[in-house]
């Protein structure tokens, strides 16, 4: 005959494990998840040692790896992009279309395919000289009916906008990024 002490430890081995199965198989499920969206993966940080440049200088910096485990990625690159939003209203007043336009765009690889680990990787890039900037007018009244004549004609645009991003690139998963603006003048 089984007392009822038995049949409480009975079911308390049973239900353990159901238990334990459970915990498993939701720790398998956050871990896929964390695989494809890349939340709890870590941060990639891209940090500049001066907000500034002129057209021609070197830009400084360094990549941080701030990783909760390794990760298997294709590449490390880091990039320099200077763009510029147009403004374009050939339909007239009601047709306005803002679009952005990447006048210049360079890609430096610090790392290739390989297992990332929590680390700081120095980078150096330049600021062209030109990075495709439409001509400016000249002064004066010349250049202020060049600059009607072009308002009309053409679209308008707004100031060129440079960024650097850092870029961890995690294949069948969400990519790790981190983007800093610069100051170009």
């Amino acid at each position: 005959m089984v007392d009822d002490d038995e049949i409480i430890r009975a079911a308390n081995r049973f239900f353990g494990k159901v238990g334990s199965a459970v915990k498993k198989a939701g720790q398998t499920a956050v871990k896929a998840g964390q695989t494809v969206t890349g939340v709890g993966r870590g941060t990639v940080h891209v940090s500049l040692d001066q907000a500034r440049a002129a057209p021609g200088d070197d830009v400084h910096g360094t990549v941080t790896l701030r990783l909760t485990e390794p990760v298997e990625a294709r590449r490390l690159v880091v990039e320099l992009r200077a763009s510029q939003r147009v403004v374009d209203a050939r339909g007239g007043a009601r047709a306005l279309a803002t679009t952005t336009t990447t006048l210049y765009r360079f890609e430096r690889e610090l790392g290739g395919a390989r297992r990332y680990r929590d680390e700081e990787l120095p980078f150096t890039l330049t600021v062209p000289r030109d990075p495709g900037h439409r001509p400016q007018a000249p002064a004066g009244r010349i250049g202020d009916v060049a600059r009607a004549v072009s308002s009309v004609v053409s679209p308008s645009s707004g100031p060129v906008e440079w960024r650097v991003t850092a870029t961890l690139v995690v294949p069948f998963g969400r990519d790790l990024e981190h983007g800093v603006d610069l100051a170009v003048a």
